[in-house]
C-alpha cells in the first residue's frame, strides 16, 4: 500500500490536470473569439464562417490531451521515478522533466511527419529551440502544479531532517 498510493496520487493529478487545461484553453478560446467577432463587427469586417468556433474548440481539446497526456505527464513521471529510484530530491526532478519532454516532444515530431505530413523530419536543432520557445514554459507551469507542491515540501522535510541530525549528532 506505501507503495500504490504515490502511484495513485500521481495518477489523479496527472489524470484531473490535462481536463483543467481543457477548460482553461477553450475559455481562452471563447473570449477570444468573442474579441474576434466584436473586432470583425465594430470595423465591418467578414464574421468567419460558422465552423470556426467550434473547430477551434476541437483543436483545443485535441493539443491538451496531445500534449498533456502524450508528452506532459509522460514526462513529469519519468523525472519522478527517476528522483524515487536515485534517492534525489523532487526538485532534482525538474532537469529531468525537461529533457524526458524534449524527447517526447521529438517523438511527437516523428510520428507526425511519418504519418500526416509530406515534409520531412525537422533536424534535432530545430525540435529543440522550438521545444524551447513553446513547450518549456507550458511544461514548467504544468510540473510546478501537479508536482510543485509536493516537491517544495520535500525539499522542506529534507532541510529539516539535515537540521535535527546536525543538531543529534556529536
Amino acid at each position: 500500500m506505501k507503495s500504490v498510493l504515490p502511484v495513485m496520487t500521481f495518477v489523479v493529478r496527472h489524470f484531473l490536470m490535462v481536463p483543467l487545461a481543457i477548460l482553461a484553453g477553450c475559455v481562452l478560446w471563447t473570449v477570444g473569439y468573442v474579441i474576434l467577432l466584436l473586432i470583425a463587427v465594430i470595423w465591418n469586417q467578414d464574421v468567419g464562417g460558422p465552423l470556426a468556433y467550434p473547430a477551434g474548440i476541437v483543436m483545443v481539446i485535441i493539443s491538451a490531451i496531445v500534449i498533456g497526456w502524450g508528452m506532459f505527464a509522460p514526462a513529469c513521471a519519468i523525472g519522478a521515478i527517476s528522483c524515487r529510484m536515485i534517492g534525489w530530491p523532487r526538485l532534482a526532478a525538474i532537469p529531468i522533466v525537461f529533457a524526458s519532454g524534449f524527447l517526447f516532444s521529438y517523438l511527437l515530431y516523428w510520428v507526425f511527419v511519418e504519418l500526416v505530413s509530406t515534409h520531412s523530419m525537422p533536424s534535432f536543432w530545430i525540435v529543440l529551440k522550438n521545444f524551447t520557445l513553446f513547450l518549456s514554459v507550458p511544461l514548467g507551469a504544468y510540473w510546478w502544479i501537479t508536482e510543485g507542491p509536493g516537491a517544495v515540501f520535500d525539499a522542506f522535510r529534507r532541510w529539516i531532517v539535515k537540521r535535527v541530525d546536525r543538531k543529534n549528532s556529536p
